[in-house]
């Protein structure tokens, strides 16, 4: 019984899905991108002031810099702090045209930008569920 309980702890421990680097990129991602349809939303409520500049939310470079750190780090702290110090960045977007009232957020493009943001979330969400839905699992020896 004692060896079957170290067999059990020892796969929880390699299952242990909330502490580890992966999850917590997960956690972070879903961050951004719940900040980021914010700041859509902004633009679009905002898309008839007046000298508005519409905001973006700067995610993706973070992102790949804290994936190269997990690669880099040899050991679980080293991942785990790496990732922890990602942070979106939000910033106006003057690169685009301005129309006539120095306004520049085009509303058709802000609605396909959060639909696909929209999606993105939702697809860490079932991830982050069956992830969860695995380790129910393992702990109940599927047993519900």
């Amino acid at each position: 019984m004692i060896m079957k309980m170290q067999i059990l702890e020892r796969r929880l421990i390699d299952l242990n899905f909330l502490d580890n680097p992966t999850h917590l990129v997960m956690e972070k991602a879903m961050d951004a991108l719940w900040l980021r349809s914010r700041v859509q939303a902004e633009n679009i409520a905002n898309a008839t002031t007046p000298g508005y500049k519409r905001k973006v939310v700067d995610f993706e470079e973070e992102l790949r810099r804290g994936i190269n750190a997990l690669d880099a780090a040899a050991a679980r702290r080293e991942k785990m702090l790496a990732v922890n110090d990602l942070r979106p960045r939000v910033y106006e977007d003057r690169t685009t045209n301005v129309n006539v009232d120095g306004n520049n957020v085009e509303l058709d493009q802000e609605f396909l930008a959060m639909t696909d943001t929209l999606t993105q979330y939702q697809y860490l969400q079932r991830l982050l569920s069956d992830g969860m839905a695995r380790l129910r699992y393992a702990i109940t020896e599927g047993r519900g």
